[in-house]
């Protein structure tokens, strides 16, 4: 990313998406709430990633799948990352989960979160219980499955990602970064507070401090289930874009 943290942040969580994953978040609340049982991850989690993939379905990309994936198989710098993606995808082709020319994002992923074949494959949920995983246009659909790929990487359940807090300008400075992770006392007491200056809450668990712009940007302590967003996509602006939208969802 060439974009700040803050540019592309106020780029991506948009007053429609912010609408638009409400409006979501209440349609489908009775999937989001089966998601939420199964796999243990909150309703907000999904929608952020749901709007910034494909704002909810809206964009899903029309690259030929099996002729991107072969291409890239064979034709870039990390082969090794497509490769195993084509045998999936001929499964699922062959099993008639998706058309033969079936179309998504430019490095074969499918779907309104933007699958690659092998999480469809492995990750598949039938949400509304029609005997197919469509993840191009069944909305259950993409929530269950979605759910089921965040639970995978390692999600906790009922824990927090991220919250926004507000720095000194006299804390020490090298205990920040994301994996120096310390328990929130520790972090109040070097001053660190909520944004409106209230004290941390003692929740019992160990979060790290990340300033994606410095010291004079915005602040988040992430928690472990911050790094679940790096598994989904290995940008730090990205993931905690998205950890954002879904706390700003969250209200």
């Amino acid at each position: 990313f060439t974009q700040t943290f803050i540019e592309f942040s106020n780029r991506m969580i948009s007053a429609y998406r912010l609408k638009q994953g409400a409006a979501n978040l209440k349609k489908y609340a009775d999937v989001f709430a089966r998601a939420d049982q199964e796999f243990g991850v909150q309703p907000p989690i999904i929608a952020a990633f749901w709007a910034l993939e494909t704002d909810f379905g809206a964009v899903q990309g029309d690259f030929h799948t099996l002729n991107a994936l072969v291409t890239l198989s064979h034709d870039c710098r990390r082969p090794q990352l497509f490769r195993p993606q084509i045998t999936p995808l001929l499964t699922l082709i062959d099993r008639g989960v998706v058309p033969a020319d079936v179309t998504g994002a430019w490095a074969g992923e499918i779907g309104q979160t933007q699958m690659l074949p092998s999480d469809y494959l492995g990750r598949g949920v039938d949400g509304d219980g029609d005997g197919l995983v469509d993840l191009r246009s069944s909305a259950p659909d993409v929530i269950m499955t979605t759910a089921n790929k965040i639970m995978s990487r390692g999600w906790k359940r009922d824990q927090p990602w991220i919250e926004e807090v507000h720095v000194p300008e006299d804390m020490p400075w090298d205990q920040t970064g994301r994996t120096n992770k310390l328990p929130l006392t520790q972090w109040a007491q070097w001053g660190v507070t909520n944004p409106n200056g209230t004290p941390l809450v003692d929740n019992g668990l160990k979060a790290g401090l990340a300033l994606p712009m410095g010291r004079k940007g915005p602040a988040f302590l992430v928690y472990d289930n911050f790094d679940v967003y790096l598994e989904w996509n290995q940008s730090f602006t990205y993931a905690l874009t998205a950890a954002n939208l879904a706390a700003r969802l969250a209200g």
